[in-house]
């Protein structure tokens, strides 16, 4: 049975030609070189290459548990599906995974990050890395109504103040400083505002628009709930509200 493992820290931690691989471990030079662009060998230290699964979490938004990425470093994948996996689970692009950590163009990484997923021992290791996702994030029902509320009773007094304000201008058809009352709407400063319940924020040539989460979609989804739970609620739907605010 040929180790293929082996075989890659033997090409990657030495200057050994592929045709002298080839006759060393017994392989045919075509197979071995399909081998090798398949899954991106590359020369360099198998020390460096093994501490990169942990460096390219540090650098991306975290995937799984410590305890997760611990048993995927002991896992029997490559180091390059170990990266494989995390990033697929980041960005959920199997090409673009794939690109990404073999350094290879669109039309290789597209062809082969097929074959990388019907692997047996990828889609075991990303359905472990996936629970541990699940179990990571501690949802359960009353944190989705909660995000429900919120969206559907955000007062529009949080984010804005409006009013009327004095000013003093120069009149010129009059040639004195006069005193003048104006409307203004302002948004208030973004340290101030749950961000959280802002859909949209743009510039625009009337002024600032800013746009909260549809209160009429959320109001449904409680409904249902509440439904759900025999509650025996009634719930008056309202519209969202979108108005244009002055810098």
């Amino acid at each position: 049975m040929i180790n293929w493992e082996t075989i890659r820290k033997d090409f990657e931690s030495s200057d050994i030609t592929m045709k002298d691989l080839a006759e060393k471990h017994k392989v045919k030079p075509s197979t071995l070189r399909s081998r090798k662009n398949r899954e991106g060998w590359a020369r360099g230290s198998p020390a460096k290459e093994k501490k990169s699964v942990a460096t390219r979490r540090n650098k991306k938004k975290d995937v799984a548990t410590h305890k997760a990425v611990e048993e995927l470093n002991n896992s029997d994948l490559t180091e390059k599906q170990k990266q494989f996996c995390l990033l697929y689970l980041q960005y959920f692009n199997a090409t673009k995974a794939y690109k990404e950590v073999y350094e290879v163009d669109y039309k290789t990484a597209h062809a082969n990050s097929y074959r990388m997923m019907a692997n047996d021992g990828i889609k075991k290791e990303l359905a472990r890395l996936k629970e541990a996702q699940y179990q990571e994030l501690y949802i359960d029902s009353l944190d989705i109504k909660q995000a429900w509320l919120k969206q559907a009773f955000a007062d529009l007094n949080d984010f804005v103040e409006y009013g009327q304000e004095e000013k003093e201008a120069f009149n010129e058809e009059t040639g004195k400083v006069e005193k003048y009352t104006y409307s203004y709407v302002r948004l208030k400063k973004d340290v101030e505002v749950d961000g959280t319940l802002v859909q949209e924020v743009k510039q625009g040539r009337d002024g600032v628009s800013v746009k909260l989460y549809d209160k009429q979609k959320a109001l449904q989804e409680l409904a249902k709930l509440m439904e759900n739970k025999g509650d025996g609620v009634q719930v008056t739907i309202v519209d969202s509200w979108s108005g244009d605010a002055d810098e």
